[in-house]
């Protein structure tokens, strides 16, 4: 009996959803590598003259009239993109002349913001109540169908035979049922944690009291405005004590806690302020094994601390739950597994409702036929 009603639960919740679970699956699989290919479109358009060398840190920040709280982005290989950030917004800049690069990539910019935009809120041009509304009721029911088509897919006898055929794709079946119930079960089983993860966080994403239950599951209070954690006030009350050093001698000091790193990001400190927040990182900017947070003397390049700006692990959790949902919190591997459960997800939907809409005619014709 339970296992009768999951079922016709888990049927009408497919059948409702599934459409947009569909878009928002292939709209997934679009996103999947968007941040390296948007670096990889901006970073075309810098032309290096003849003979030219690129800027250095001080001239690049006297060049764009940069302010104390904004973040300089630099790549280790002179030459490579800059970024002057404030916020979530950010600007290209050119390192050989440390103006900004116009237009560039905008195209690509342009495909990635439709693509998120039918993701988030059913639309081209930008968030709509009607669509955000159905696109987080999807994912909720969404969430659901994964839970549920676990508990369908375990075997009602267990033999290793009977569980062989849900986890291997099958050859030789003798028609388009029988293949769609085994391509569901096999797919729905090899991408369960993934999806899981996925719809999951974007629950926790979509919805006020998902959210605020993540940070009460931590003993805390969803904070006011956004952000990540902020140095110290310890730091942050620290005066300069000799002549500053300059930003490239910084980054060599800091480079002995992470030797690997291919990026870095300095907040731009005030004129006095004795120390500086410096992020080095090794790969694509929020994995965190691969990030180390320091903060340095401005003076001699010591490092008073390092990961002192990570914020709460209430914040620490939103942040897992905002780049879980990627996959980007694991770096490549996991943007090709996130990528790969969408696709998965793609499979998963047209299979579930070609099965179910196959069983309903059935019973509509043996209906028919007794009446």
């Amino acid at each position: 009996m339970v296992r009768k009603v999951v079922f016709w639960g888990h049927l009408t919740a497919g059948l409702v959803a599934g459409v947009f679970v569909l878009m928002m699956s292939v709209t997934g699989v679009l996103l999947t590598y968007e941040s390296q290919i948007m670096h990889w479109a901006t970073a075309r358009a810098i032309e290096a003259p003849a003979g030219a060398v690129a800027l250095s840190p001080e001239e690049i920040v006297a060049a764009t009239g940069a302010v104390p709280g904004q973040s300089l982005v630099l790549p280790r290989e002179p030459g490579g993109l800059v970024e002057l950030r404030q916020g979530r917004s950010s600007v290209a800049l050119d390192p050989y002349s440390g103006t900004e690069l116009d237009g560039a990539g905008d195209g690509v910019a342009a495909f990635f913001h439709g693509v998120t935009a039918l993701h988030r809120w059913l639309s081209f041009s930008g968030p709509t109540e009607v669509g955000g509304w159905l696109v987080d009721a999807a994912n909720l029911l969404f969430l659901g169908l994964v839970v549920s088509g676990l508990y369908l897919w375990l075997p009602r006898t267990w033999t290793w035979r009977r569980v062989k055929m849900n986890l291997v794709f099958r050859r030789g079946l003798p028609n388009a049922q029988a293949r769609d119930y085994n391509w569901h079960h096999v797919l729905g089983f090899w991408a369960l944690v993934p999806l899981f993860v996925i719809v999951l966080t974007g629950v926790v994403m979509s919805y006020g009291w998902a959210n605020a239950a993540l940070f009460a599951a931590l003993g805390e209070e969803v904070p006011q405005g956004r952000g990540r954690g902020a140095v110290s006030q310890e730091f942050a009350a620290r005066k300069l004590s000799g002549a500053p050093l300059g930003y490239a001698a910084l980054l060599d000091a800091a480079g002995a806690a992470r030797p690997d790193w291919t990026t870095a990001a300095i907040v731009l400190p005030e004129t006095g302020a004795g120390a500086v927040q410096v992020t080095l990182d090794g790969g694509n900017g929020v994995a965190p094994a691969q990030r180390s947070e320091l903060v340095l003397d401005r003076a001699t390049g010591e490092i008073l601390s390092e990961n002192a700006v990570t914020g709460s692990a209430g914040m620490r959790a939103r942040m897992w739950a905002r780049f879980a949902h990627t996959g980007q919190y694991y770096g490549f591997i996991g943007q090709t597994v996130a990528g790969l459960a969408s696709l998965a997800a793609m499979v998963l939907v047209w299979t579930g409702m070609a099965l179910g809409l196959r069983r309903l005619l059935r019973m509509r014709r043996l209906r028919r036929a007794a009446v």
